[in-house]
């Protein structure tokens, strides 16, 4: 089956791909703003919960298209878009279903496909050039490492039973900006194709791509290593707005 596109699809599969792009580029939007604002502050709460919300819907309508694709890696992708984003806001604020059951399955969910991920590079790594399904053997272990990392630390969250301080801020950063490099890696890189060529940018359309990893690093270097969190409003709010709610994660 060749890849669905908006151009050659209608109906159903048509609405599921416009209404697909639109949440992605509101998410891609959103958090975007979220990222670059005072964290804690009334704009990076709403594009926060903007982000959240629309990148859920994408991630869900993107497994869809891509089981109807016959497309399991996608189907796969967009369940961890849907894990990283919800785990990530669950974080700091409650969500619906939010709860110590459903941080155990989410966990199992995680390592699951970790254990998964690392069997497909193995496989493309047998392959000639290294490369299954178009995906290359570095890029899937990159990926299994990535989920397994966050597996481990819903363990470590659920053991503990929640999270304060710079740990908890730390978890709710990482996971956003990854979830958000999902989107632009999606958004820049995987549909560079359909970019008019005239305008097609190769450089910059990879740097936009992976932007938000080196900002997920800065947050690390700063929160985790040097724990330096003056200026950063959520850090004081969330241990008095949600102190009573760190055990659900």
């Amino acid at each position: 089956m060749e890849k669905l596109t908006i151009a050659t699809s209608s109906g159903p599969i048509w609405l599921a791909l416009v209404s697909h792009f639109g949440s992605a580029l509101i998410a891609l939007i959103a958090g975007t703003i979220a990222l670059f604002v005072a964290k804690g502050g009334k704009l990076h709460k709403k594009s926060g919960m903007v982000f959240t919300v629309a990148m859920i819907f994408a991630g869900i309508l993107a497994s869809v298209i891509a089981a109807y694709e016959s497309n399991i890696g996608s189907v796969v992708g967009g369940i961890l878009v849907v894990y990283f984003v919800y785990t990530a806001t669950s974080t700091v604020r409650p969500l619906p279903g939010s709860g110590r059951m459903l941080d155990v399955v989410l966990m199992i969910l995680a390592f699951a496909i970790a254990a998964a991920s690392y069997w497909g590079g193995v496989v493309a790594w047998s392959k000639p050039g290294h490369v299954l399904n178009g995906v290359p053997a570095a890029m899937r272990f990159f990926m299994a490492t990535i989920v397994l990392l966050a597996a481990v630390g819903d363990a470590r969250m659920i053991r503990a039973g929640g999270l304060r301080g710079a740990r908890r801020l730390a978890r709710h950063l990482w996971r956003m900006c990854f979830g958000l490099f999902i989107a632009t890696g999606s958004f820049f890189i995987g549909q560079m194709k359909f970019v008019p060529a005239p305008i097609r940018f190769v450089p910059l359309m990879f740097a936009l791509g992976i932007a938000p990893l080196p900002i997920l690093l800065y947050w690390m270097w700063r929160i985790r290593l040097r724990r330096r969190l003056t200026g950063i409003t959520v850090a004081s709010q969330s241990v008095s707005e949600h102190g009573r709610s760190d055990a659900s994660g």
